[in-house]
């Protein structure tokens, strides 16, 4: 009895191609492969879920990317909570008063926070 050669693996390595997936004669023509990104069959059929909408509505859809940077939005943040405590200082509503002085609270609680976090990084970053 013969045994046969042990030494079977790969003959070449290649990728699968777009044109590899076309099994029809020669002599018909090719609908071209293309699929839409938007199928409405689709969007009927799947819905998105309240937890797929909800991200998007609450993410602003133009935020100019220079705010996001942490010098520019830490000024911001203390430049609004300047306006809110000015505004809370200016309006004659008890109410008002509040809901002005509250959100300049929030801000500078921000502020403050934002700092004690650098502070943080900072001493990490000597250790």
């Amino acid at each position: 009895m013969r045994i046969r050669s042990l030494d079977v693996g790969l003959e070449s390595v290649s990728r699968w191609q777009l044109e590899d997936e076309v099994h029809l004669p020669d002599d018909c023509r090719v609908s071209p492969n293309y699929l839409p990104s938007y199928r409405a069959l689709d969007s009927i059929l799947y819905p998105p879920s309240l937890d797929d909408r909800l991200p998007d509505l609450l993410q602003p859809r133009n935020v100019d990317p220079q705010l996001m940077e942490p010098s520019i939005l830490q000024e911001t943040r203390a430049g609004l909570a300047a306006i809110f405590h000015r505004l809370a200082i200016g309006t004659r509503d008890p109410a008002d008063r509040l809901v002005f002085r509250s959100a300049g609270a929030f801000l500078d609680d921000e502020v403050n926070r934002d700092a004690e976090v650098r502070a943080a990084l900072a001493l990490l970053l000597r250790a």
